[in-house]
């Protein structure tokens, strides 16, 4: 899309929000508390807030981190642990009310196009309303995305051979139908992450019977909804405040405790978990081949089951585990390849999802397009040769907001500096000393590789081997380093204001 970059007569604002799910609405939450003599916007593509907390309504639909640390720091979580995606979807929006927020989120606009313009120090950002078709263009100073990392549009879905013969319905859980009809009907949930594990129990008394089709297994970990120093901290009276703050610290050393004993002793780890699901399970189950992933415990995610709902349907015999690989759909249903026929009125396609580079908006630097897989991000945040932009990309190991709220601070600290130094503009570039640097993918596969982050390697930004360069996956690594980063290290080159 060819964009005029002159701006000329546009709304201009400080700073531009594209994105109004936790993390923009944190981005908005910093900007109106640490900047607000700076105007801003934030555009989302979608008819409400909340982004992931609005567009999912499976059933059994929940957080699969708790919500001390999936909230906000400024923001007390006073219910359970692990609260539904509606009970999410309501906290956020009390965020947005309370905070006086609501008059700067626009709805219903799709940004599309991103054009720089240095001459102009600005950037002229294009977006479309979904609900009128309607192109509006506005400049901002600063661009800020987001929009987090995976495509709310666009469920990834394999290609089965087939596929087009299943005389049954399919369905996507991203995507969940108002519709949506199980009684008694014979379902397949093909996957074997968070959403496959918390939609199956919630499914399983409605249905004739519900066949979970992993190609592998994953890892599980079992709790109950609750926190017994939350109780006891409430039963005391103590202010919500600091009950929340005192949850979020031991949440965030739990999970460092956990992952480090996860890279140390990656076999103790793995028989742990393994033996926590063996104990939940009827005495004799295969629990070798459908319960024993073949990755180690720090390669991915491990997904939580709350009060072992699905191994207690597992155990009832509601829920079948089928261990294999896809041969093909017939109209009746699903074949193995090692040879099963599993008959099916629904297929639901808990595949995951494919990850968004940058929005799918169409970026350009003074007429040339930007190809982000020829960047090199700078701490995970900023990125080489694209002036005033920067990505809230959370934690991975731990609930997103953790980093979302460090990356906030770190935004308006350099929006501040620049302020302070006098420059209009920042851009990140490679020293004299980085020339030789080995790149990498954004995020080191050796460290972290779910299916998501393997399929987009060759479309999003490069790492380096220096930690000016990369993105740290450990929130616990990060917290003592990013809030007091130089911004004046040399990796940052300012542009006077003229």
């Amino acid at each position: 899309m060819d964009i005029d970059a002159s701006g000329a007569g546009l709304e201009h604002v400080d700073v531009l929000v594209v994105g109004a799910g936790i993390s923009g609405i944190d981005a908005a939450h910093h900007l109106a508390t640490q900047q607000p003599g700076r105007s801003f916007v934030v555009l989302d593509a979608l008819d409400d807030l909340g982004g992931t907390w609005l567009t999912h309504t499976f059933p059994g639909v929940r957080s699969d981190t708790e919500l001390f640390t999936l909230g906000y720091s400024y923001k007390p979580w006073t219910g359970a642990p692990y609260a539904a995606g509606a009970d999410i979807y309501a906290y956020l929006a009390e965020v947005v009310a309370e905070e006086g927020l609501t008059d700067r989120i626009r709805y219903r606009h799709r940004v599309v196009g991103a054009a720089w313009s240095s001459d102009d120090q600005r950037w002229t950002v294009t977006a479309q309303r979904t609900d009128t078709d309607e192109i509006v263009m506005l400049t901002a100073s600063f661009l800020w995305m987001c929009h987090g990392y995976y495509r709310h549009d666009q469920p990834h879905i394999p290609s089965w051979p087939g596929a087009e013969e299943f005389t049954g319905r399919w369905i996507h859980p991203q995507h969940w139908p108002a519709d949506a009809d199980l009684e008694g009907k014979r379902v397949v949930v093909i996957g074997s992450g968070a959403t496959a594990a918390t939609l199956v129990p919630a499914i399983a008394d409605e249905c004739a019977h519900v066949t979970m089709l992993q190609r592998s297994p994953t890892y599980f970990f079992q709790s109950p909804n609750s926190d017994e120093l939350a109780d006891q901290l409430r039963g005391l009276d103590v202010p919500a405040e600091w009950t929340h703050e005192i949850l979020r610290r031991k949440a965030a050393a739990d999970m460092e405790n956990i992952t480090n004993l996860a890279k140390s002793f990656p076999d103790a780890t793995k028989a742990g978990l393994i033996g926590i699901v063996t104990g939940q399970l009827p005495e004799g189950y295969d629990v070798e081949t459908h319960f024993t992933p073949r990755h180690q415990p720090a390669d991915q995610r491990i997904c939580r089951i709350l009060n072992g709902d699905l191994f207690a349907a597992i155990s009832a015999g509601t829920v079948t585990m089928v261990t294999d690989d896809i041969d093909r759909f017939t109209p009746e249903g699903v074949r193995t390849k090692g040879g099963q026929l599993i008959e099916a009125d629904v297929v639901v396609t808990a595949t995951g999802f494919d990850l968004t580079v940058f929005g799918e908006v169409d970026f350009t630097v003074d007429g040339d397009k930007v190809d982000f897989a020829r960047t090199v991000t700078y701490r995970g945040i900023l990125f080489t040769d694209v002036p005033n932009m920067g990505w809230t990309f959370g934690a991975l190991r731990l609930s997103w907001t953790m980093r979302v709220e460090m990356v906030s601070d770190y935004i308006c600290r350099l929006l501040a500096h620049m302020d302070e130094v006098g420059a209009s503009s920042v851009v990140p570039r490679l020293r004299p000393e980085d020339a030789d640097m080995e790149l990498g993918p954004y995020v080191d596969p050796s460290e972290f590789s779910p299916g998501y982050l393997q399929r987009a390697v060759n479309y999003v930004p490069r790492s380096g081997s220096l930690p000016e360069w990369q993105l740290s996956l450990d929130y616990w690594a990060e917290r003592d380093v990013l809030p007091t980063v130089d911004l004046d290290d040399g990796c940052l080159i300012y542009t006077p204001t003229s």
